[in-house]
């Protein structure tokens, strides 16, 4: 029994030097995700798309050149060689370039949002799952010193049937219920390896890493209601990327509609050229401003301005019903918070009076005034007393952690 105690605490008690503190795992998932990496890349892509459209604006020049022979049925051959260079300038396009450069930078910012979204997501992924470590480690804590208590009544009743004071039964009941309540610890101290696995995993770190936890304190307390749901339509960066994504619907049917206008452009042009008979290279230069109207276009045009409208549509229906989810988190995190509260309070009396209870049990059953099954009542009722107070305090924590991340900010709950 000892030795099985022994093992056991030395699985479930982790070495305080070795502790890995909340923030130092948030710092080392925010450098090592690569989802949040991946993230990060699409600030690379829309920046390289900004620059593409303002390329499409500015001057372009290319470069052509031709050569040929040719041979015919009683002449010589002939050769010739040309090359030209031209530049060409966009000065109307309908707006549709100008357009097209404003909807690449919105993207960079939508980018930013969404990269400071996933910030976030990820900081309240390893918050939650370090919470769930903490937990696991406390009910752990709470089995074995269930654990040990029933292993110091069986002895004492083992002393008692030695002296012919208490019957066998007793003893084997004795053995029975610290034998189940090992089973629990084993089963407990596994929830809480499982749950070091995921933060592992959250933090793109080998899962077979010696990961301890320590306690961590939460803050923000309840306040008014209304006031989160306001603040979470002010901080969220999705929300804020949902209006930026409404700014670029609409430019994208100011681009559609470019279509019915008219285009002007700039070129300019030389060339050289000369052909073998005398070789005799001769150059010329071009200029001019031409323009363009696509009168019809078999409606393409229309279907296009069309499909852009309706994207628009969709895309107000989709902030709209993110807006709502977005209420729902902060309400249920706070109604959450609020219950976890009031649970906080009547758990801690509660293991209280258990705690009293088994003193009570345990002293008649000494003076012989009392059964054993008391005492295994009292035990089971202190256990559940003192996991529901551990349920209690990490359902504070992580709905506080819950509530910060829905207005926008998860670390508002991190101390």
């Amino acid at each position: 029994m000892k030795k099985f105690l022994a093992t056991i605490l030395m699985l479930v008690l982790p070495a305080t030097a070795n502790a890995m503190t909340l923030n130092e795992a948030i710092q080392i998932a925010l450098e090592n995700n690569p989802s949040l990496q991946r993230t990060g890349r699409a600030i690379d892509l829309a920046e390289e798309s900004l620059k593409v459209a303002k390329a499409s604006k500015g001057l372009s020049v290319d470069l052509s050149g031709s050569a040929s022979a040719a041979k015919s049925e009683g002449s010589s051959t002939s050769e010739s060689l040309s090359t030209r260079l031209r530049g060409a300038l966009t000065l109307y396009s309908g707006k549709k370039l100008e357009n097209q450069i404003q909807s690449a930078e919105l993207e960079i910012d939508v980018a930013k949002l969404e990269f400071l979204q996933a910030q976030d997501d990820l900081i309240y992924q390893i918050a939650t799952a370090y919470i769930n470590a903490l937990e696991n480690l406390a009910t752990t804590q709470v089995d074995l010193q269930t654990e040990e208590n029933l292993a110091e009544h069986e002895k004492n009743i083992a002393a008692l049937y030695d002296a012919g004071s208490k019957a066998r039964i007793d003893l084997l009941r004795a053995q029975v219920e610290t034998s189940n309540a090992q089973q629990d610890t084993a089963r407990s101290h596994a929830a809480y390896e499982v749950s070091l696995a995921n933060l592992a995993t959250l933090m793109s770190i080998d899962t077979r890493t010696n990961l301890t936890v320590e306690p961590v304190k939460t803050s923000l307390e309840l306040g008014d209601v209304e006031n989160y749901i306001v603040m979470a339509a002010e901080n969220r960066a999705d929300l804020r990327a949902d209006s930026l994504k409404i700014d670029q619907g609409e430019l994208d049917i100011e681009m559609a509609r470019a279509g019915n206008r008219p285009t002007i452009s700039a070129e300019v042009g030389a060339g050289l050229g000369g052909q073998s008979s005398r070789w005799d290279f001769r150059y010329d230069l071009s200029g001019g401003i031409s323009a363009s109207w696509n009168i019809f276009d078999g409606g393409i045009t229309k279907s296009e301005i069309l499909q852009a409208e309706i994207a628009l549509e969709r895309l107000y229906l989709d902030v709209k019903n993110n807006i709502n989810s977005v209420n729902e988190e902060v309400v249920t995190a706070y109604k959450n918070l609020k219950i976890a509260l009031m649970r906080l309070r009547t758990t801690e009396r509660a293991v209280k009076l258990a705690e009293e209870e088994r003193y009570i049990a345990t002293e008649k059953y000494r003076a012989g005034e009392g059964i054993l099954l008391d005492i295994l009542d009292a035990e089971v009722s202190l256990a559940t007393a003192r996991k529901n107070h551990v349920s209690a305090i990490h359902d504070v924590a992580r709905y506080r952690i819950d509530l910060a991340h829905a207005v926008g900010d998860t670390t508002l709950a991190l101390e």
